[in-house]
């Protein structure tokens, strides 16, 4: 029986997570035809609409490990490539209507769900750890309950464009001499002083 997508699984981030939501919805629907009658072409139908979401839902995740910071960004991106890979892999090697739906409960299970299970929790945990809530920093308003941390100034070259990383994250790169680029012009964002 596949997992469903609970609370407790929530990057907190509303797009990734809605995305995430939608994903445990296909890998359902998906792993549902493994024990009915179902034709080739639902079969073939369902994995296209999962392997396209994915691949979606693959750039914008990365976009977001990139804007905090993520260190493991190029890691979790290579097993993006390789769950793309193995599921284009296994989608062309199927020989009948039995190979094909269990290549689905392969992709539905194994590659999806225990990907966001297992590795987009590493990216909570990280999020988590460079924005911890403190009590001596001030509310954003009245409604809400989180806090926002305070973000430190960079610059590349780009013409004009700052990059607010958190203070967490600026004292790391202070003390361990960790370097990140910019996405746009590539080049090593350096410490904008005052």
């Amino acid at each position: 029986m596949l997992p469903s997508w609970s609370k407790e699984l929530s990057v907190h981030n509303d797009a990734i997570d809605e995305q995430h939501k939608h994903l445990f919805d296909i890998a359902g629907r998906a792993y549902a035809l493994i024990n009915k009658k179902a034709t080739k072409e639902e079969i073939v139908t369902i994995l296209k609409e999962l392997l396209n979401y994915t691949q979606e839902h693959f750039r914008d995740e990365e976009d977001y490990m990139e804007s905090i910071c993520y260190p493991r960004l190029e890691q979790h991106r290579e097993k993006h490539r390789e769950i793309i890979r193995d599921m284009t892999n296994s989608v062309t090697q199927i020989r009948n209507v039995d190979d094909l739906k269990e290549k689905l409960a392969v992709i539905a299970k194994k590659w999806l769900l225990e990907h966001i299970i297992r590795e987009d929790m590493q990216i909570e945990k990280f999020r988590r750890s460079v924005c911890q809530i403190t009590s001596s920093m001030p509310k954003k308003s009245s409604n809400e309950a989180e806090y926002e941390e305070k973000k430190i100034k960079y610059t590349c070259q780009c013409k004009g464009k700052i990059h607010l990383v958190p203070s967490t994250l600026h004292n790391k790169i202070q003390k361990e001499k960790a370097l990140f680029n910019c996405k746009v012009c590539k080049a090593i964002i350096q410490f904008l002083e005052m």
